[in-house]
């Protein structure tokens, strides 16, 4: 009996369209699904509707939540929305990393995002200072996805690389039992079927959705005609969301549409390359700066890693002889870096 009037006082806080959302989603869901997920379905509406009741204050909220993967997008994003009517009707959740690389083993537990920050700690060596904060921010983040309303339309925003595509099947998981509508916003797909830039194409711009501008992300926002993810591909993404969190694996690429799961050398012999062409360049054997490098990796490789992943391996590469290198390996700008001379040719 308390869990009916629990029931009834959520409804009541409810406006017209939140009730109107909410019946349709259910008879779209009914048509979906039936038996014991029908039921969790409905359960996981029950639970949202009564944690509206525990908060008595009535606020005006967010028609939309869109969740982007990452502070550069997250940032455009706010920014292209901070001047317009949006500001008031859409509300972002921000995962701040690049979820290609390091274990997502039960990331979507505390005890996982534990594990996945101490092995950043242990591999990583430049921007410790945040580290603290981007644990934080991940937590919160995980935290608001589970609360998300089930009259809230959801947009995911990916982009064609391992670290957005990670993001969508981890973010599906989490949404697993919502009945929410959930739609799926592809940059790199919608950009190119506004604007015809074959050239950028072939280049795969943008690589991820953080290379746009805030002007480009509103106006693919505004124009671009979004329809739910039908209910197959929303379970089989979600299912491959769940086997990442059983996996210990700590690189995720993304090949010919599909994401995979790869060594973690993958990707060495590109550094590899890219040193081999700088020095040819240069025209001389010596040092370089390891930041140089870095970067000519991070500008020509078609994986989306960030350059903590990067200098990571390269520093697996010096300890294996590849490289040789001279100065401080605490941070990335404090070294520099040359290939054996036997691997130049």
């Amino acid at each position: 009996m308390e869990n009916i009037d629990q029931l009834k006082r959520a409804i009541s806080k409810l406006d017209e369209r939140e009730v109107k959302a909410l019946l349709n989603l259910i008879f779209i869901r009914s048509e979906q699904c039936e038996g014991d997920e029908m039921i969790r379905i409905l359960q996981s509406m029950k639970q949202s509707l009564f944690q509206v009741s525990r908060n008595e204050e009535k606020i005006e909220r967010p028609q939309t939540v869109h969740i982007v993967f990452g502070d550069s997008p997250a940032g455009s994003l706010k920014f292209a929305f901070r001047k317009t009517t949006y500001a008031k009707t859409e509300e972002i959740i921000v995962l701040p990393e690049i979820l290609s690389v390091g274990p997502m083993k039960s990331l979507q537990t505390k005890e996982g995002i534990e594990n996945r920050f101490r092995w950043f700690k242990k591999n990583y060596r430049d921007d410790f200072n945040n580290l603290e904060e981007y644990k934080q921010g991940m937590l919160k983040a995980i935290e608001k996805i589970k609360a998300i309303p089930p009259y809230q339309k959801v947009i995911i925003w990916t982009c064609e690389n391992a670290a957005e595509q990670t993001g969508l099947r981890f973010v599906l998981y989490l949404l697993k039992n919502k009945v929410n509508e959930v739609f799926e916003l592809n940059t790199f797909k919608v950009f190119h079927e506004f604007y015809s830039y074959p050239m950028l194409e072939g280049e795969q711009f943008p690589r991820s959705s953080g290379e746009l501008t805030p002007e480009k992300l509103l106006h693919l926002f505004e124009q671009f005609e979004l329809s739910p993810m039908n209910f197959a591909k929303r379970e089989a993404l979600s299912d491959e969301g769940q086997n990442l969190l059983l996996i210990d694996n700590h690189l995720r690429t993304w090949e010919g549409g599909e994401l995979r799961l790869s060594n973690i050398e993958q990707g060495d012999d590109f550094i590899i390359h890219c040193a081999k062409k700088l020095h040819k360049e240069l025209g001389t054997h010596d040092y370089m700066k390891a930041v140089r490098l870095i970067g000519e990796v991070i500008g020509h490789m078609q994986q989306y890693t960030g350059d903590e992943w990067i200098e990571y391996r390269l520093r697996d590469l010096i300890v294996k002889e590849i490289f040789e290198y001279r100065g401080d390996l605490s941070a990335m700008r404090l070294y520099e870096v040359k290939l054996k001379k036997e691997l130049l040719h």
